[in-house]
């Protein structure tokens, strides 16, 4: 399965848990969590609602919402007592004897019997019985009423009290009741206080909601709540899973192209936004950088040494052909050849040329293949390579200078290429100087010049003078023996592994070769 699927459909699979568990709180938890709520609400507006009527000894302006909200105010003396109610003040003037005596009973309860609500309901029912029956008296003068029943004729059942206090001498009853038939609750709410000897009594009747109440609508909502769900799910993972897939595919196609086709000439790849696939691209952007770097450092290496192979052929073909040419004319016995007293040492010259060549070469391979990079004194190193060389100088009456800056100048180089270039160096401007000559080495921070005076560079070679095997006026004509032009060479190909540039020029009556860092030229 390709990415893009999986990721699909992990997204489908994340989406669709989380929507069932969505949707299972909303069936399970909700209605529940909906019906504490309301509870705790009808409560809170019942309390709101004692406050307001204990201050201001009436109802008529309190926000009730749908409830059903009366309060009786029953003073200390007297049986005239105040009702109130949301949008109403009024007046009763109680004159039944029974009534009067449960309004005596009523001005002398307080919070401690707020807790005996059975008892006080046992104590005052004899009293309500008796207004009830004094009523009925009353009616039946007037109506002729007939009503017949079967057994408990009740369609409600108690369901639970709670009795609530708060400060301020406010005490709520949360009395709830059940039908036996639509299993509706209805909670009444009965607030007492005293105020000012006043007995304040208030009755806030609700509906309290059920998970049942809730349930058929959230089932009637089900399918199209399914639908949005499946399609949201499907919808956001379509787009999540293809802004993920689509830059990988990029990646991978430009990997494919820079796989089929040459890396030169590839732009690097577009980042765009902060994630880890941006992160990603710029590591391969710098790794693409790398990697054409390694392959233009590897193509140029390559035909270099094909260069220098063919060089080499070339330039060992003519003490070979020599050597055999004598070595045939001596086996031979050949004309003056025959003398072989004079020509063997002839033939062992040119072995030796053959054998520095290769050796040259073999100092080439050996060196190219360390690493290792430490502090070098500069001057220390100058003047032991003259130690090691000064025999050829003194030999043509060549005088060496080292000219060096107060403070010491170290290099962070490689100490075998270091010293073979300036070997080669030196050593080139000693065998490239004519007898009573000179040669000075300038040492400075960022750079070393060599300069051999008198010298001179042909200009038919100078933009040549580092290609292998490429050599200037006859060595003869300074006094020595041609060399194999292999020197200056190896110097330039160190320096380029060390980081260095190295480039020759002619001076009034002199040759000066500059080392320097790259990226100085101060």
């Amino acid at each position: 399965m390709k990415l893009g699927s999986k990721t699909f459909l992990y997204s489908v699979v994340i989406a669709l848990i989380v929507g069932i568990v969505i949707f299972s709180y909303m069936i399970f938890l909700m209605p529940a969590m909906y019906t504490d709520y309301k509870e705790k609400q009808n409560l809170e507006s019942s309390r709101t609602a004692m406050q307001y009527f204990k201050e201001h000894e009436s109802l008529k302006n309190v926000q009730m919402g749908d409830s059903n909200t009366i309060g009786v105010i029953i003073p200390k003396q007297g049986y005239t007592i105040k009702i109130t109610g949301v949008g109403f003040d009024g007046k009763i003037e109680v004159i039944s004897p029974s009534a009067r005596e449960l309004m005596d009973k009523l001005r002398t309860l307080d919070m401690d019997d707020a807790e005996k609500s059975k008892a006080l309901f046992k104590e005052y029912k004899p009293a309500i019985d008796s207004i009830i029956s004094e009523n009925t008296d009353e009616i039946k003068k007037n109506f002729n009423v007939e009503i017949k029943g079967k057994g408990n004729s009740s369609n409600f059942k108690t369901k639970g009290y709670k009795i609530h206090y708060y400060s301020g001498d406010v005490g709520i009853g949360e009395f709830t009741v059940q039908s036996r038939y639509s299993g509706t609750s209805y909670t009444c709410f009965v607030g007492l206080a005293k105020q000012d000897n006043n007995t304040l009594i208030m009755v806030n009747s609700v509906v309290t909601p059920t998970a049942k109440d809730i349930l058929p609508v959230l089932y009637g909502a089900t399918p199209m709540l399914v639908l949005l769900m499946v399609i949201l799910a499907f919808g956001v993972s379509a787009l999540y899973s293809k802004k993920i897939v689509e830059p990988i595919k990029k990646l991978s196609m430009d990997a494919e192209r820079r796989m089929n086709d040459s890396a030169k000439g590839l732009e690097p790849l577009e980042v765009s936004g902060k994630d880890e696939i941006s992160d990603l691209t710029v590591a391969l952007n710098l790794l693409y950088e790398k990697q054409a770097q390694a392959v233009s450092n590897l193509e140029e290496e390559n035909k270099r040494k094909e260069v220098y192979m063919r060089a080499t052929s070339h330039q060992l073909k003519t003490p070979i052909t020599a050597s055999l040419l004598l070595v045939d004319g001596m086996i031979g016995n050949i004309g003056k050849f025959g003398d072989r007293d004079q020509y063997l040492p002839e033939v062992k010259s040119q072995l030796k040329e053959m054998m520095s060549i290769i050796d040259e070469a073999s100092n080439i391979n050996g060196m190219v293949d360390s690493k290792e990079r430490e502090q070098i004194d500069v001057e220390s190193l100058c003047r032991e390579i003259i130690g090691k060389i000064h025999i050829n100088a003194d030999a043509k009456g060549i005088g060496l200078q080292v000219v060096v800056p107060k403070k010491t100048v170290y290099w962070q180089s490689n100490s075998m290429m270091l010293k073979k270039i300036l070997e080669n160096l030196i050593t080139n401007g000693i065998d490239h100087t004519k007898e009573a000559g000179h040669v000075k080495i300038t040492i400075e921070e960022t750079k070393i010049s060599v300069f051999n005076s008198p010298g001179h560079i042909d200009k038919d070679i100078i933009d040549n003078i580092f290609e292998p095997f490429v050599t200037g006026l006859d060595d003869e004509e300074m006094g020595q023996k041609k060399g194999h032009g292999l020197g200056l060479y190896i110097a330039k190909y160190f320096a380029g592994k060390q980081e260095l540039e190295l480039k020759g020029e002619n001076l009034q009556n002199g040759v000066n070769f500059i080392l320097q860092k790259r990226g100085r030229d101060d």
